[in-house]
């Protein structure tokens, strides 16, 4: 049975790492990338509204429709774009033959350039959240964190089922925009994804911590140290390019899995049903 998963998330993973590896090209089909590995290129014009997290884009044609990137920058040489264009933590180069039709918004462009900046505000924000979860949610972090180490093949499998069911609720949430069922069902994603994701990553925290002094060194640290620790290698982790970023997003993957399998922490029944210990 652990064979069969472990098979399982070799493929996915080597699914992702060659995914990554192809240059994206934008057309009329594809509209959403994330982390690309390569730019993003509109060399051959295309049709309908962008989104790129994580990458750059190149635009040497014309696209009707608009741009929005997080994380990255946008190139526009000998290239138009009828919508607007929103660049968050990047920039907008356009050269004297490009055009955008529509409003430009630049905001946060210094945490592309400034990669020290970036780190001391990630690190300051974090450490404000471990301070948060170590005051109120202590022990359900541990507990968390137990749960992800004693069954980390199957927490990963059902933290990329939960993150692609996350996606297809967002993307339904937005197609519904214009009534009243999308306005509340974007509100619930919204909500239960960022509380997943900012638990399961003080768990990854706790998870790091506690095997670098409970099992490597065997030494005794008060958990507050010890997420601490994880906090440290996991923004190292996040600097070592892409496999780093690779790594620590199946670490999260998995604490987003084992959250929902420990009830974040508390192993309680979800809805009021009973789980039966040592059953299949």
């Amino acid at each position: 049975m652990v064979s069969g998963f472990l098979k399982r998330v070799f493929l996915i993973v080597c699914t992702l790492m060659i995914a990554a590896a192809v240059s994206a090209h934008a057309g009329t089909v594809k509209k959403f990338y994330f982390y690309p590995a390569q730019p993003v290129i509109v060399d051959k014009g295309a049709t309908g509204d962008m989104l790129v997290i994580g990458g750059d884009v190149q635009i040497s044609s014309k696209l009707v429709g608009n741009v929005s990137v997080i994380g990255g920058d946008v190139h526009l040489s000998c290239g138009t774009v009828t919508g607007d264009v929103v660049v968050v933590g990047g920039e907008l180069l356009v050269d004297e033959t490009s055009h955008v039709a529509g409003t430009s918004v630049v905001f946060a462009s210094v945490l592309k350039r400034n990669h020290t900046a970036l780190l001391l505000i990630s690190t300051l924000f974090w450490l404000l959240a471990i301070g948060f979860g170590f005051y109120f949610f202590p022990e359900h972090i541990r507990e968390n964190a137990f749960e992800f180490a004693d069954d980390f093949v199957r927490a990963i499998l059902l933290g990329i089922y939960t993150a692609a069911i996350l996606v297809i609720l967002s993307v339904l949430s937005f197609v519904l925009i214009q009534v009243v069922v999308g306005i509340f069902l974007l509100i619930a994603v919204a909500v239960f994804g960022i509380a997943l994701y900012l638990f399961s990553v003080l768990t990854v925290f706790q998870f790091l911590g506690e095997m670098v002094w409970k099992r490597m060194l065997k030494t005794p640290m008060p958990g507050l140290v010890q997420m601490a620790t994880g906090l440290v290698i996991y923004e190292v982790l996040a600097w070592l390019g892409f496999v780093g970023v690779l790594g620590t997003l199946i670490l999260v993957l998995g604490a987003m899995g084992a959250s929902l399998l420990s009830r974040f922490g508390t192993f309680k029944p979800w809805f009021g049903a009973r789980r039966y210990w040592g059953q299949g």
